[in-house]
């Protein structure tokens, strides 16, 4: 029997895994395969490459401290973005609102250029064949011009992740055989299905995303159309993870997604929310495991 792990998108939010990984190592917890997507892809695919997470703990240390990361502007988008509303669409519109944001998105097709994504991610991942993992990975993206996921399960490993990560408006769109691919978690925010696709028996889904806020009454039409596509985000996320044979919820709060100034307090929500259901975990596994059995193999 197959178990994969479906790691969410969620920026630095996404650092929460490092802490879920550590807990299924020291506990013996089955990883096979590894589906990721953004911040979920760059984890798994370190991962999946070497599963070693005191160097991953690092790297990530490093990152921050590097040109890379300050050529990113995480920091600027953090400190600009004090009030943080519903969706990625509210961001844009405070970014217009403080005349940050306008300009660049009139002129060229992202706010970060492609070589400080190239560079970003190369910091972080080695460019390898993804047929070369440890673990069998894949990473996934949505298409512009389809309308759907697309998944990465051969080919450049950076290539996919610079898809896979490509934030709408802030990373620009790969360009890829006719295709228009940028974030992955526009369409899926927690991979369960591609990870079925690669073979999965028994899906462990992460979702380091965050719930709606409160109610607030709309002060004009935009409120309105960013409180509705926050919902319709969360209800096709809910949708999806409701297909997991099991779903960790790292209590990541109200971390903003581009605060990895909390790296430690994020990897430490994800220990945290391992050990909480690890004994649930291990015996839906085991009675998994002997329906598996009994059944000769079947899928369920």
């Amino acid at each position: 029997m197959k178990v994969a792990l479906a790691l969410g998108g969620g920026a630095a939010r996404g650092l929460a895994h490092i802490g879920i990984l550590e807990v299924f190592q020291q506990e013996k917890i089955p990883v096979d395969i590894i589906a990721g997507t953004s911040m979920g892809a760059i984890i798994g695919a370190m991962y999946a490459s070497e599963p070693d997470l005191a160097a991953i703990r690092q790297r990530f240390r490093d990152y921050v401290a590097s040109p890379e990361f300050k050529q990113a502007k995480f920091d600027f988008i953090k400190d600009k973005d004090e009030v943080e509303g519903e969706g990625i669409f509210y961001k844009f519109s405070q970014f217009a609102r403080k005349g940050l944001f306008l300009t660049n998105t009139i002129t060229r097709k992202a706010f970060l250029s492609e070589q400080t994504s190239r560079s970003n991610l190369a910091f972080l991942v080695p460019d390898q064949a993804i047929e070369t993992t440890r673990i069998p990975f894949c990473a996934t993206a949505m298409d512009l011009i389809a309308g759907e996921e697309f998944l990465f399960s051969s080919g450049s490993l950076q290539q996919a992740l610079r898809a896979s990560c490509a934030i709408p408006g802030i990373m620009p769109p790969l360009e890829l055989q006719g295709r228009q691919l940028v974030d992955g978690g526009w369409i899926d925010a927690v991979p369960v299905r591609p990870a079925r696709t690669m073979g999965a028996d028994f899906v462990i889904a992460v979702d380091v995303g965050r719930d709606i806020t409160d109610f607030e009454p709309p002060r004009s039409a935009l409120d309105i159309f960013f409180r509705a596509d926050a919902i319709t985000r969360h209800a096709l996320s809910r949708q999806r993870l409701s297909e997991a044979d099991f779903v960790l919820c790292p209590p990541t709060g109200r971390t903003h997604w581009a605060d990895f100034a909390r790296m430690d307090e994020l990897i430490d929500s994800g220990r945290r929310e391992a050990r909480q259901h690890l004994d649930e975990l291990r015996r839906l596994l085991k009675r998994r495991r002997l329906k598996y059995f009994f059944l000769g193999g079947k899928k369920r």
